[in-house]
């Protein structure tokens, strides 16, 4: 199941060489939402996954898409039928509970589908934490999650506040190095509010999520050299397709590198799955925090504190606003655009997405019959 590559100067494992051609059209293409969600289904299920589980994969990736991080959503279905075939990843598996008591919950995601298994094991750990107030859980032989967001914000809508983190596939190297160990392993925080959407940190370890460097390299484009991506001699570039074979660089330097060292122990070491250099595709794991605000305090109090310092960080960005500054919340960008896409009814995604997605469909055989508006 492994498939560690021996060129140190390779793609991240599992990730498609999917760069534009020729005559691409710059220009992104929007397609609505009620037409992506049934093409979704019916071409995962063509892929081998039951209807039911199709359909949780496809609502997660465009809950992706509509929250404006559309690297994570329908851009990966080639990716993830591209798994499914080489045998890395099994359509079929499901999250399996190996251990369980009132307050720690252990699961096997069998090789599954990120979507599918995690989706399912916060359901079981939402469940625990109604009954315990606070739960911790780990699953091994997990998968990319795609937006690490979906799943604590989930937890934060049923009035938890959730921590989570996940191993991914090596791209960092331990500072002074280039050796690829860690993979750039999110960190995502989530808090409920009485009456509003989550407070939301969803955060790579990386100064931008790697995930936009693929869609700059999808789109043809250059990223900014404040990205501070590294080639393989340590010299900057702007190159995507460079940068992602390059060095790529963490948040603070080794306190970034101590951060991913952190919670690839979290959701590597203490899930039991694989972790540093052996991570890959069908071997990742999660760790996921609940708390009951309730438990520690009075739920009234904690939600008026939480509207107390919203108002404070609202004053601060009306009274004292840098220059040409606006003030946001950590995640309000994401919920604005989210409104907004739901409210339209549509996504966008540039042509070399829209052709992987014809690609696949007409290799399922199920043609990508939607149209661009």
């Amino acid at each position: 199941m492994s498939e560690k590559s021996t060129n140190p100067g390779a793609l991240p494992r599992g990730i498609p060489d999917d760069r534009p051609a020729a005559g691409d059209d710059p220009a992104p293409l929007s397609f609505r939402l009620d037409e992506l969600r049934p093409w979704g289904i019916a071409a995962y299920a063509a892929a081998g996954m039951a209807p039911a589980d199709a359909v949780t994969v496809v609502d997660n990736q465009l809950w992706s898409d509509r929250r404006g991080v559309d690297t994570h959503g329908f851009q990966r279905v080639s990716w993830y039928v591209n798994w499914f075939r080489d045998g890395t990843t099994d359509p079929t598996a499901q999250c399996e509970i190996v251990t369980r008591t009132p307050s720690v919950l252990v699961a096997d995601g069998h090789h599954g589908l990120g979507q599918l298994v995690i989706t399912r094991f916060m359901e079981q750990l939402i469940d625990a934490a109604r009954e315990s107030g606070l739960v911790v859980g780990v699953i091994r032989n997990s998968n990319d999650w795609g937006c690490g967001a979906n799943y604590p914000y989930r937890a934060a809508e049923e009035g938890f506040v959730c921590y989570g983190t996940t191993t991914s596939v090596p791209n960092l190297a331990p500072f002074g190095s280039r050796r690829k160990l860690f993979g750039n392993n999110p960190i995502v925080w989530t808090f409920p509010r009485r009456n509003d959407p989550p407070i939301v940190l969803d955060m790579a370890i990386t100064p931008v999520a790697l995930g936009k460097v693929l869609r700059a390299r999808s789109e043809g484009k250059e990223i900014p050299e404040a990205w501070g991506f590294l080639d393989r001699d340590g010299n900057p570039t702007v190159d995507p397709d460079v940068a992602m074979r390059g060095i790529v660089p963490a948040i603070g330097g080794y306190k970034g590198i101590g951060m991913v060292t952190a919670s690839n122990i979290a959701a590597g070491i203490l899930a039991g799955s694989a972790h540093t250099g052996d991570v890959a595709v069908g071997h990742r794991g999660q760790f996921f925090l609940l708390m009951n605000p309730g438990v520690f305090r009075d739920l009234d109090g904690y939600h008026d504190d939480i509207e107390s310092m919203v108002d404070q960080i609202r004053a601060a960005g009306a009274e004292d606003a840098l220059p040409g500054q606006t003030v946001y919340l950590p995640g309000e960008l994401e919920q604005l655009e989210m409104d907004r896409r739901t409210a339209i009814g549509t996504v966008s995604y540039p042509a070399s997405v829209v052709r992987s997605l014809r690609r696949i469909g007409d290799e399922l055989g199920v043609r990508f019959d939607c149209e661009a508006c």
